[in-house]
C-alpha cells in the first residue's frame, strides 16, 4: 500500500515528487517507530509543541501497549499548502488483556523545512486506542 501511495503521489505531484516522497517516508518513520517501540524515532515526526507529551505518553504505555501493525488507508495531499491528511489503521493489543483490536485514525501532517510533521491525530473508527485522542463531541441541538 505504501509503495502504491508513493508512486501515485509522485506521478500526481510532478515537480513536488520529492516532497511527496518525503511525506511517505515520514509517515513510515512514524508508523514503524510506534510498531517497533522506537519512540524517539516516531517523535522526530511529531510537531515540536507535542513532542514531549508524545514521548511521556508512549513511555507510560510502553509496558502494555503493542502496535502489531499499521496500514495507511488513505492519503490526501495538498501540495500548494504543504499539508496532508492521512487515514491510518492500527492493529494493536494491550499485553494485560491479550485482545487484538483495530483502530482507524485521521492524522494531519504539515511540512516544516525538509520534514513532514504530525500535527495531530484522532480516532475515527474502531476501539478507542491508548495514546490516540478521541474526537471532539459534537454539540447536540435541542429544539
Amino acid at each position: 500500500m505504501l509503495a502504491l501511495a508513493a508512486a501515485a503521489l509522485a506521478s500526481a505531484c510532478g515537480g513536488t515528487s520529492s516532497q511527496s516522497a518525503d511525506l511517505v517516508r515520514d509517515i513510515q518513520g512514524y508508523g514503524n517507530g510506534l510498531r517497533w517501540r522506537d519512540f524517539p524515532a516516531a517523535a522526530l515526526r511529531v510537531a515540536p509543541a507535542r513532542r514531549e507529551i508524545f514521548l511521556e505518553q508512549r513511555e507510560q504505555l510502553d509496558s502494555d501497549l503493542r502496535v502489531a501493525d499499521w496500514d495507511m488507508k488513505r492519503l490526501e495531499y495538498d501540495a500548494t499548502r504543504y499539508r496532508a491528511q492521512v487515514q491510518m489503521e492500527y492493529t494493536w493489543l494491550l499485553d494485560s488483556r491479550g485482545i487484538v483490536h483495530t483502530t482507524t485514525v485521521r492524522q494531519w501532517w504539515s511540512r516544516h523545512g525538509d520534514r513532514w510533521l504530525l500535527d495531530r491525530e484522532v480516532r475515527v473508527r474502531g476501539v478507542p486506542m491508548p495514546g490516540i485522542p478521541e474526537p471532539a463531541k459534537r454539540r447536540q441541538h435541542s429544539e
